[in-house]
């Protein structure tokens, strides 16, 4: 029976960028949900929940730690000069010891656009450039949850997000304009925010719900006229079904999709997300895979997988690899302890 909690926890967001085109990742952050492709929300059953559903904080591990960092980019095919281009790059750290959770995370978001001549009307090739923007966040906060009745927990995360947004040009070749879009500098605004989750968990089936960005805070603001970056509303819902809930499972299959559509580099994208997950050797070693695809516009399909290798029962090092379209590529290490 799920007992009624209260846990404080630190929640970030990914970006996306109101009207300019933005290069966004599913998220670089969290090895295990990365591997399994994004299919996390309802299983969100160790720290990193703090992102995925910070309800699965109630209804997974007794107690959890996980460190995580890793890149995620994208290129034109080629590197034409028509592409535009894009990189994210997170860096997590979450702890929930029973009844309180913590957790850290930094996300940076760089855009790159097509090239386009420095000069209006200018016809020559050489005297091009490409436009970039940058965004990063950091955010603390607190979930409070809740048990309703015994199958259901909702969550709700008050964050203070300390965001970063610029802007400004950089030369024709897309990995270099991203490393000067990640050089740019601005000054810092901090805003509040709120993102929520449920998780109703019935034996060996669970089913997640997350909104992201509830109050949709804006950052970048320029008395010259520069271009804000709002984080807009995120909705995601998720189903898992575990061999072993409650408690550890050898298996796990999951499946997520976006409620709301979110803007990406090659146009609008609500994905669909499905992932597996097995472990052997008394659970010492674990081996998962995912896709995911977009269900509006082109498929812009992503293929995912990721292994854990335990220490001890308890204490385990994690990584993943993905690769998709628009040359898309995303990896990441970390660790992870669970109780």
């Amino acid at each position: 029976m799920l007992s009624n909690i209260i846990k404080p926890a630190i929640l970030t967001a990914i970006v996306s960028v109101g009207a300019v085109q933005w290069a966004e990742a599913q998220s670089p952050l969290g090895a295990r949900a990365s591997g399994m492709a994004g299919a996390f929300v309802g299983v969100a059953d160790d720290a990193s929940a703090v992102y995925w559903n910070p309800a699965g904080l109630a209804t997974g591990a007794y107690a959890s730690l996980v460190l995580d960092a890793g890149p995620w980019e994208a290129l034109p095919p080629e590197d034409t000069p028509a592409g535009q281009a894009g990189r994210q790059t997170g860096r997590l750290a979450a702890i929930s010891p029973p009844p309180l959770g913590f957790a850290y995370y930094r996300v940076g978001s760089f855009a790159a656009g097509p090239v386009e001549p420095a000069v209006s009307g200018f016809p020559g090739r050489q005297e091009v450039r490409r436009s970039v923007r940058a965004l990063t966040t950091s955010t603390i906060g607190a979930t409070l949850l809740q048990s309703l009745g015994e199958y259901v927990v909702v969550g709700t995360t008050l964050k203070l997000v300390r965001g970063s947004a610029t802007s400004g040009f950089a030369g024709s070749d897309a990995r270099g304009a991203l490393d000067a879009a990640g050089e740019l500098r601005s000054g810092t605004e901090t805003t509040g925010d709120l993102d929520a989750g449920l998780m109703v968990a019935v034996r060996r089936l669970r089913v997640g719900l997350v909104a992201h960005n509830l109050t949709t805070p804006t950052f970048g603001h320029d008395d010259e006229g520069g271009e804000a970056v709002t984080l807009d509303r995120q909705v995601r819902v998720g189903g898992a079904w575990g061999s072993g809930w409650p408690g550890r499972s050898r298996v796990v299959v999951a499946v997520d999709a976006d409620v709301t559509a979110r803007t990406s580099m090659g146009g609008d994208r609500r994905d669909l997300a499905a992932g597996v997950e097995t472990w052997w050797k008394a659970q010492r070693v674990g081996v998962r895979a995912g896709v995911r695809r977009s269900m509006i516009g082109d498929a812009r399909p992503v293929v995912a997988a990721g292994a854990s290798a335990g220490l001890t029962s308890a204490v385990f090092l994690e990584g993943h690899v993905a690769r998709g379209w628009q040359a898309e590529r995303s990896w990441s290490i970390g660790a992870r302890m669970t109780f």
